[in-house]
């Protein structure tokens, strides 16, 4: 149980407490933004990824949740896929392997780039008519 409860500290806790204190700091308006990340496990289970899943599927219905709990401040999510970055705890060749693997199961026929992902979270801060919504920016992946 401690291992689960370790698991969601900074994967859901942390989203889910931040959010009672986002009224203090930010204005009530339409114009503020609050965007919470989760993952492709969330709609696309992996084996042995259960605890992750769990809690990764949770910020769906904490989006949608929390968009009505702080209104008129918009609340939304992005889930990323594979996202080639230094997160990954691997040797350079196991990461290119990797990378090419995965590759292979994305329609766009590459791993997401920072700058990829990026543009979701700035496409939801700007666009002030979005709310309750979880963006995929996934390269196709969740459709193979």
């Amino acid at each position: 149980m401690q291992n689960i409860l370790q698991a969601g500290q900074i994967r859901f806790f942390a989203p889910l407490l931040l959010a009672k204190f986002l009224p203090s700091y930010l204005n009530a308006s339409y114009k503020s933004s609050y965007i919470i990340t989760t993952g492709a496990v969330s709609e696309k289970p992996i084996p042995n990824w259960s605890v992750v899943g769990s809690y990764a599927g949770g910020h769906h219905s904490m989006v949608r949740n929390l968009a009505l709990d702080l209104k008129p401040i918009r609340v939304n999510g992005v889930s990323p896929g594979v996202v080639d970055t230094e997160l990954w705890k691997m040797s350079a060749e196991e990461k290119e392997k990797l990378m090419k693997q995965m590759a292979e199961k994305m329609t766009t026929g590459r791993p997401g780039q920072p700058e990829d992902v990026a543009e979701a979270y700035l496409m939801l801060m700007k666009d002030g008519n979005v709310a309750g919504s979880m963006v995929r920016s996934d390269g196709g992946h969740m459709l193979m």
